[in-house]
């Protein structure tokens, strides 16, 4: 992790990871809606992705459903790693658990268990 970092970005990560979305999503608003640049789009999608997890724990699937695919669509616009973060790993676990919910949707909205990925930081000299 690089010291560099805006310090709610480290947050915002250590909440997701923690499993508290909703904190998640209010913490890395703060960033977007100040960010007006490139990386304006990583921090819609990570809230997204977030906001998505949360809707899943709820039980609102459809929800959870329309906020990944809007998330991930942001986040495939970016390289695998982004400001520290792995976004492969995200992207990829997202994607998974966005087809079991697809799934479990399709058949009448039952409750699934998911693996909810972890966000992890990779240092990009280290690649």
């Amino acid at each position: 992790m690089k010291p560099s970092l805006d310090p709610r970005l480290v947050k915002g990560v250590e909440e997701f990871n923690n499993h508290r979305f909703f904190e998640c999503h209010e913490t890395l608003e703060e960033i977007w809606l100040e960010e007006h640049g490139e990386d304006r789009l990583f921090y819609q999608g990570l809230i997204q992705v977030a906001a998505g997890y949360l809707k899943w724990e709820q039980g609102v699937l459809i929800g959870a459903i329309k906020l990944w695919q809007r998330g991930l669509e942001k986040l495939e616009g970016y390289p695998g790693v982004h400001l520290g973060v792995d976004l492969a790993s995200l992207v990829a676990a997202t994607r998974v658990n966005l087809n079991a919910v697809q799934v479990a949707e399709a058949r009448g909205g039952d409750a699934v268990e998911l693996a909810v990925p972890v966000l992890l930081w990779v240092d990009s000299h280290s690649t």
